[in-house]
């Protein structure tokens, strides 16, 4: 079955044709208004006509475009790993990739499978799982990390003791203490979607570093948001708030 597209993906291709139907409309009837006007004795007119339905068709054709905007319908499904939102126009029928982390989305019925954290015995990085992993590679050092299945193929809860699932609840801040030059403008522009903030507020707070970023965020947000600023060279730190208020 093919992927179900994402909302903002349909809305941009009807708007481009929208657009470019009408205008491509709009050529077309001033050319043929000009054709029209100086045809002379006769033989422009037939070139002036056609030029003339076609531009209604197109102007036609890009109202039908708008009108089909307006049309999509929405569903949406917030990813497991970063919390963010993700919009398509029905509910998805496989996995797929978070706009935000770009990691792949687990599925089943339509819905989102939760995860869950395990710290390689390896490296002692974390990694995530859900209940449609059957093996798990460390996205660190590349180990496998055994996780144990029942009767039914699903992982369970209990693994290995050098494998132990992290179960955190403390509250944490996130800190950027620093970034690089070469990515700069890819950096602010991921603050800018994390934080909802506008380029000269984002600007502002690199000026000021260290800066907090966000409060009050779990563990498991705090990493994936560490992995995300850190493609675009941003040192990043987190540290539970009762530390913090130390």
């Amino acid at each position: 079955m093919p992927r179900v597209p994402r909302a903002s993906d349909v809305i941009e291709i009807f708007s481009e044709r929208s657009i470019s139907y009408a205008f491509a409309g709009i050529v077309s009837l001033a050319f043929a208004g000009l054709l029209w006007r100086y045809r002379g004795d006769g033989m422009l007119s037939g070139l002036a006509i056609t030029l003339m339905v076609a531009g209604v068709g197109c102007i036609i054709f890009a109202i039908f475009c708008g009108l089909q905007v307006r049309k999509v319908t929405t569903h949406d499904l917030k990813c497991p790993y970063c919390e963010s939102p993700n919009v398509l126009v029905a509910a998805p029928t496989e996995d797929l990739p978070c706009t935000t982390c770009n990691r792949m989305i687990p599925v089943i019925d339509g819905k989102t499978v939760p995860v869950s954290q395990v710290r390689c015995g390896f490296c002692n990085e974390l990694n995530f799982y859900s209940e449609k992993t059957e093996v798990l590679l460390c996205e660190s050092c590349n180990h496998e990390i055994p996780i144990a299945h029942d009767e039914s193929g699903a992982p369970r809860k209990t693994i290995p003791a050098a494998f132990v699932v992290v179960d955190d609840e403390a509250m944490y801040e996130l800190q950027l203490t620093g970034h690089g030059k070469h990515k700069e403008e890819e950096l602010i522009g991921a603050l800018q979607h994390i934080l909802a903030l506008n380029r000269g507020q984002v600007k502002q707070m690199l000026a000021e570093l260290p800066v907090t970023v966000l409060t009050g965020i779990t563990r498991k947000k705090a990493e994936m948001l560490k992995a995300q600023l850190g493609l675009y060279e941003g040192e990043v730190e987190f540290h539970p708030m009762e530390e913090v208020r130390r």
